[in-house]
Order: C-alpha cells, then structure tokens, then sequence
C-alpha cells in the first residue's frame, strides 16, 4: 500500500476572527497546517504529496511544510482554486507524474489538526481492500427539523446519518477522473466518485478529530495538542 496525502489548506477562516488565514494562526507552537500535514502524512506508507494554499500564501507555505513534515518525503506547494473542488483538483493533478493508478490518495482539511495515528490506520487500510473509503462519525443526537421560521417540524430518523470527516481516501484513478466530471461533488470528493460507480465505505473515528473553524475550537484544539505531549 502507497499513499499521497492532499492536504487543503486555500480558504479564508473568516469565522475564526483572525486578521491571518487560518493555515497561519499557531497553535501550540507551530501554524495550524503544519499540524495537519503530519497529522495525515504520518503514516509509513506516505509517499509524499501537495499542500493546497491561497496563492498569496504559496511562498509561506513551504516554512509551514518543514515544520510539519518529520520525513523527507515530497510534498509540492499549490495554489488553490475558487472552490474547494478546484481546490482538490489542483492538489491532485500535481501528483499526475508521480501517482500510479493503483495508489491512494487521502485529501484533508487543512483545519483537521488533531487526526489520530489509530484513525488514519484504519481509514488507510479500508480504503486499501474496497478502494473508498472517509473517516466519519455516526450521528447519536437526537435530531429535530425545524421550518423555515425556526419552529419545530418533526423529528429526523439518525440511523442511518453520519458526520463526514477527512481523510477521505480514494485510488488516484477513480479520484482523478471523478474531479472532472461536471455538477457533481461541488463541496465532497465522496459525491463526485460515487457518480463514477465507486462505492464509499464509511469508517468510525475512534478519536476527536476536530475541524477548527471558531476561536472555540482553536482553543479546545490547543489543550488537545498540549496534552498529547505527555
């Protein structure tokens, strides 16, 4: 088993009220992304990949890809698009040279700091034997609908809903293919390669793997990391 890992880090943060993109803001010592990056290349099968910024931050980038990476492996700096989909795309087309069919690719937030070596394992290893896979979280709150004045409107069956997290891990070929086809998958990868006829096998994440997106998150993200390096 091979993997790249496609990590997306373009986007603004504005929820996070900072005057930085959020890729930059240091959490516990190193910048947001930078975290990430190990966090999904960790693995022994990780062969390299590409870090996907804003084009303003395609210099920068490349200090926040020595600081997270603790392997010489080869990761490429990529501008990102207008969208997260031509976000994902420039990531994985800049792997088209080194990429064989057969590989995986694992595309993560760039605001997922704290993905657990156990987690990325098991995702890894579905993704190997069915050819798709996502790290997920089964849904367990009781879920109310509400209409279009907030009032309550019923009750929403949980069985068989779940919260999609990253990595989301496919082959490059199916992966790659699926990225071009048209109105399909406009904010997941899952969507686009499903329409391709890949089925997406869904995997419990066995750890809190926060995506931080308020000044909330940044700080619980933080204790999290501090606490880990004891």
């Amino acid at each position: 088993m091979r993997y790249w890992a496609v990590v997306v880090a373009a986007g603004d943060g504005s929820r996070l009220g900072k005057k930085m993109r959020k890729a930059a803001v240091e959490i516990s010592g190193k910048p947001l992304v930078s975290h990430s990056v190990a966090a999904v290349s960790q693995h022994p099968a990780c062969a390299g990949g590409a870090l996907v910024v804003h084009n303003d931050d395609l210099q920068v980038a490349k200090e926040w890809l020595s600081v997270g990476l603790d392997k010489n492996i080869p990761f490429e700096v990529v501008a990102g698009g207008a969208t997260r989909r031509e976000s994902v795309l420039n990531g994985v087309n800049s792997l088209v040279k080194r990429c064989e069919k057969d590989d995986l690719v694992a595309i993560h937030d760039g605001a997922r700091p704290l993905l657990h070596s156990q987690d990325l394992n098991s995702v890894l290893e579905v993704a190997h034997e069915s050819g798709a896979a996502l790290l997920a979280e089964a849904v367990t709150d009781t879920l109310h609908r509400g209409d279009s004045h907030a009032s309550w409107d019923g009750f929403v069956d949980r069985d068989q809903l779940w919260r999609a997290q990253t990595p989301q891990i496919f082959k490059y070929s199916s992966l790659s293919a699926a990225l071009c086809r048209k109105n399909v998958g406009q904010t997941d990868e899952v969507e686009c390669v499903v329409a391709g006829g890949q089925s997406v096998q869904f995997v419990q994440a066995g750890h809190l793997n926060l995506k931080i997106t308020t000044p909330a998150d940044l700080h619980l993200a933080q204790l999290l990391l501090e606490s880990r390096r004891f």
